[in-house]
């Protein structure tokens, strides 16, 4: 933007006032394209709009003029100028991307050059030219790939929006014209990051092409009644076709930025340190590829959203397995907004005096809740008389735990920070006859699920929604078991939302030959465990 440019050089009427049609996202209603302006790798701009909303065969940016009664795009000395909507007086050239790959061109540049060329040949690299002068013979073509997929600095990107309700709080509805409501919501950022950049595949009206992505959907909510009872807590959100609601989606970042300076002879970066990943403002070639130097690993795994631990969400609670003490929920954040981790810097700004306090008991973790990792029922039955619990993973409303030769045994934990609750931690919140939250096994020593989100895969898939499926395996939960190996469990009929179900069985017991005798801990990477 150190053109001067403003929203409106690049968003014009119906960008901005629409054209009677709904859409089912702001990027489905805007009509331009940066090809529109900057033309192609091998041809110029034609100055028609192209974009979703735009009208049949586009619209002329020739005939557009300013406030200032000048046109908005001329041509001098054989040059593309745009002239500023805003400021009087101020224009800008716009460069040709075929001039970028034109040798000896004033624009040449050599990456940009390379970049739109470059492909597989007879198993060798080769760029220069474009077969048949056809771009999209070429990996990186504007039909594959946005502009914005490489010309982009940064994106930023929001992490645990927490959206806590409370009741009897007479407050303006945010998104519904001032409307009154007597339940307030917040937005709740826990983080929100410019240092992070991924790519994911666009939609239909977009093209499914290559193209930036965020977090932008990372929910979590709460509510409290109106005795300030929380209801719920952290719990997130699912669609009604089984993903989870902590999603992902594909953005126009609008960080695109100038290049380094270039030798106008050889067309190449004055500093050969504009080469390296995450040096220039437009991407480089390892900022999204493997690097030779076996220096990017970190950058690629973020890219492709295979997770860095880079940004973890840190609950209300901290679970812990305390063997024949139980189970125990630790109170590590602040209930308040911004829910703080007890304890940490941000602590010690925001809560001063709650920090003091923390100071004050030698940084012990003072609140906590208990649970014997028994049912009360069980007291007298001397084959359970004994609790252990080795192993534990918190999702949703539910613990999964480990619980030696009690086996798998499931918590109810929806209401873990309801003050209304003596016990807040349930083994059932009413008749163990209406559901069956455990698993017989010889000595269950650790149980995990695949994610700690919460997929469905069993939920009914619509075809015109081009939703994509889940994995079956995310329709289970691990076992392992210090005799029996690795014994799978169903637990979908956990996440369905439907009460009347919950009646928990072995589906499967993997042992060959004994091999998985004495298994302590399953770790799941991807389809593998």
């Amino acid at each position: 933007m150190e053109k001067g440019m403003h929203c409106v050089d690049c968003h014009f009427q119906i960008s901005a006032h629409g054209n009677g049609k709904l859409y089912g996202e702001v990027r489905d209603a805007i009509e331009i394209q940066c090809i529109d302006c900057h033309g192609t790798s091998n041809r110029y701009a034609t100055l028609m709009t192209s974009g979703p909303a735009s009208p049949e065969g586009g619209m002329d940016l020739k005939s557009l003029r300013t406030p200032f009664g000048k046109p908005r795009f001329e041509i001098i000395e054989d040059q593309l100028h745009q002239n500023s909507m805003v400021e009087p007086g101020l224009s800008w050239r716009v460069v040709q991307t075929a001039d970028t790959t034109t040798p000896g061109n004033r624009d040449y540049n050599q990456k940009s050059h390379l970049s739109k060329t470059v492909r597989f040949e007879e198993n060798r690299i080769v760029w220069g030219d474009l077969p048949g002068n056809d771009e999209d013979a070429c990996p990186h073509s504007s039909a594959n790939m946005s502009c914005q997929a490489c010309h982009s600095s940064w994106n930023p990107s929001c992490y645990g929006c927490h959206l806590p309700q409370r009741a009897n709080m007479k407050m303006p509805e945010l998104h519904n014209a001032g409307d009154v409501s007597r339940n307030y919501v917040s937005y709740n950022w826990q983080t929100l990051r410019d240092d992070t950049f991924m790519l994911a595949r666009d939609g239909d009206v977009t093209g499914n092409r290559i193209n930036p992505s965020r977090s932008s959907c990372a929910i979590h909510v709460t509510s409290y009644n109106a005795q300030r009872e929380a209801i719920y807590i952290q719990q997130q959100t699912i669609s009604s076709e089984g993903l989870s609601g902590i999603a992902f989606s594909t953005n126009v970042p609008h960080t695109v930025r100038g290049g380094p300076p270039i030798d106008p002879a050889t067309g190449r970066p004055l500093n050969p340190a504009n080469y390296l990943p995450g040096r220039g403002e437009t991407k480089q070639c390892t900022d999204c590829h493997v690097s030779r130097n076996d220096d990017n690993n970190a950058i690629m795994a973020q890219l492709l959203m295979q997770g860095t631990n880079f940004m973890n969400f840190m609950g209300r609670y901290a679970w812990v397995a305390a063997g024949v003490h139980g189970l125990f929920a630790i109170e590590v954040t602040e209930r308040d907004e911004p829910q703080t981790v007890i304890g940490s810097t941000m602590h010690e700004i925001v809560y001063p005096d709650r920090y003091k306090d923390h100071l004050d008991e030698s940084r012990k973790l003072v609140v906590a809740h208990e649970h014997p990792g028994r049912d009360v029922g069980e007291n007298l039955d001397p084959r359970h008389a004994r609790p252990e619990v080795l192993d534990l993973q918190a999702r949703g409303e539910f613990l999964y735990a480990a619980c030696g030769s009690n086996g798998l045994r499931i918590f109810d934990i929806a209401f873990i920070d309801n003050k209304g609750f003596a016990e807040r931690i349930l083994t059932a919140p009413f008749s163990p006859l209406g559901q069956r939250f455990f698993v017989r096994t010889e000595y269950a020593t650790c149980v995990t699920a695949p994610t700690t989100l919460a997929p469905d895969p069993t939920r009914h898939h619509f075809p015109e929604n081009r939703e994509p499926s889940i994995s079956a395996t995310y329709g289970y939960l691990y076992v392992g078991d210090k005799y029996e190996g690795i014994i799978v469990v169903g637990a979908s009929s956990l996440l369905d939302g439907n009460p009347l179900n919950n009646f928990l069985k072995r589906e499967l017991t993997y042992n060959p030959n004994g091999i998985l005798c004495g298994t302590r801990k399953i770790t799941f990477f991807g389809t593998y465990a």
